[in-house]
């Protein structure tokens, strides 16, 4: 059973910060943050799940069964990622690229403690917890001491040098061979990506994490550890959401820098939201999503809420559109 408890946060800025800090000392943590942006389907403007209570991972084989199994016997919380070769259990598909990093191809665990975070309301649920520890943790959260947010000076002496896994000539090689299936009309649509990495690794991931947060400031900013091993993402696309019966997509084709002057501002929103490319590379990707949503969908229930539609962030401005579906 889960003890739930709402408090009354006086800063919640002050506290998510020091929320975040405090979750250092645990092996499990998943943090999602909003960053105050108002955008519809929103429910928390926070998350924090630490300390797992039980685990699961595996590769991709048969991993959607057993992840499954895993979440009809918890019959609780789960948090947790799905990465992109559990493709190769959906489909008949193999990958040979390497993997150096060693992430589990499907993670979730059970947390003890929860954090949910909306306005001024803070939400706790603990599981197995005594009262006494949930007081005892906020007391420590609300005294953490923060250190003032200085952003790291890189020299030539600290800088990470990052690398690509495909150098120029293979990449453009690759790139005709794509445009030649094409124009065949053996695919029409391709996700060509490569890797850029680095062999050091980082002093203070959480460190990193901020710097870009505050750069960035997106709707779907997270900061995952799982023991020795982290993922930073400042994110400004929703890539899937179910609630009830509802799911919800919303893909971005469509990007345009920002402008300190209002009126130049405006001027491109309106550039990006009548540009003919940019229209038509949000357009297909909308039927694709429409088609992925089908095969889960009732009859008839996909629908295209918005299509195209501008929004701002601090950097860029996205061209955004948004599918909903109702499942069975």
């Amino acid at each position: 059973m889960r003890t739930v408890k709402s408090h009354h946060i006086s800063n919640p800025k002050v506290f998510k910060k020091q929320l975040l800090n405090w979750s250092q000392q645990f092996d499990e943590v998943i943090w999602l943050d909003s960053n105050d942006y108002e955008q519809a389907y929103s429910s928390y403007d926070a998350v924090l799940a630490v300390e797992a209570f039980t685990i699961f991972q595996t590769d991709y084989f048969d991993a959607f069964a057993q992840l499954k199994e895993y979440q009809s016997a918890t019959k609780d919380w789960l948090f947790g990622y799905l990465s992109y070769d559990l493709k190769n259990d959906t489909e008949h598909l193999s990958s040979e690229n390497k993997d150096e990093l060693g992430f589990p191809d499907l993670f979730f665990f059970q947390p003890k403690k929860i954090f949910l975070l909306k306005g001024t309301v803070l939400e706790t649920q603990y599981l197995n917890v005594v009262e006494e520890e949930l007081i005892q943790d906020i007391k420590a959260i609300q005294s953490l001491v923060l250190e003032p947010f200085e952003t790291t000076v890189v020299s030539e002496e600290n800088a990470i040098k990052i690398k690509l896994t495909i150098h120029k000539d293979d990449y453009f090689k690759k790139i005709n061979t794509l445009l030649a299936h094409i124009h065949k009309g053996d695919i029409y649509e391709a996700n060509f990506c490569q890797e850029f990495y680095a062999r050091s690794s980082l002093d203070n991931p959480l460190h990193v994490y901020e710097q870009l947060n505050a750069i960035s400031k997106p709707p779907f900013a997270t900061f995952l550890k799982v023991y020795d091993k982290y993922l930073i993402s400042a994110s400004p696309e929703r890539y899937i959401k179910k609630e009830g019966l509802k799911i919800m997509s919303q893909p971005i084709k469509g990007t345009a820098k920002r402008a300190l002057d209002k009126g130049e501002d405006q001027a491109l929103i309106k550039n990006l939201s009548e540009d003919i490319k940019e229209r038509s590379e949000n357009v297909m990707i909308v039927d694709l999503v429409r088609n992925d949503l089908s095969k889960t969908a009732t009859k008839g229930s996909v629908q295209v809420e918005e299509l195209c539609k501008v929004y701002t962030f601090d950097q860029v401005h996205q061209m955004i559109s948004t599918v909903t579906s109702q499942v069975d």
